[in-house]
């Protein structure tokens, strides 16, 4: 799977919102929601989605710290399916989590699709330096993580 790009929408009146259709080809209709890093909501096809559950599933739980940081991305993980023009909803405890008044970012991170609320998207895009100097510095952290 290779999610790339960002696309701009609007949550509906009854919360649904609807992936870019590049990434649907990808990703099927069926979808498996988590809180995330920064804030945003990840999205992940069932498959990939599995996969993580399957992580998830063999940590030991019967630690009560490690039972703790389950449970909290586990307790507002919700699975949905796309509707027949590709729609699904947002749950009210993802929404908040997100800070998503009604604009939305949808960002695609390889095998996840991210969903931000646009001003929280753009209030860390001022953040970040996006001259040439400054994705220079973003290529040297990606190295040290990959190395």
């Amino acid at each position: 799977m290779l999610l790339l790009g960002t696309s701009q929408q609007k949550l509906d009146d009854k919360n649904r919102i609807r992936l870019p259709a590049k990434f649907r080809e990808q990703m099927g209709d069926k979808y498996i929601l988590t809180q995330f890093a920064g804030g945003c909501i990840a999205v992940y096809s069932l498959a990939e989605g599995s996969k993580l559950i399957d992580q998830i599933v063999s940590v030991e739980s019967f630690d009560p710290v490690k039972a703790d940081i389950i449970r909290e991305f586990t307790e507002t993980a919700a699975m949905v399916d796309g509707d027949s023009q590709g729609r699904f909803m947002l749950t009210d405890d993802l929404i908040k989590f997100a800070k998503i008044q009604k604009d939305i970012v949808i960002v695609g991170s390889i095998s996840k699709a991210e969903i931000w609320s646009l001003e929280v998207w753009e209030e860390r895009h001022q953040k970040v330096n996006r001259t040439a100097v400054g994705f220079d510095e973003t290529l040297k952290k990606l190295n040290e993580l990959l190395s």
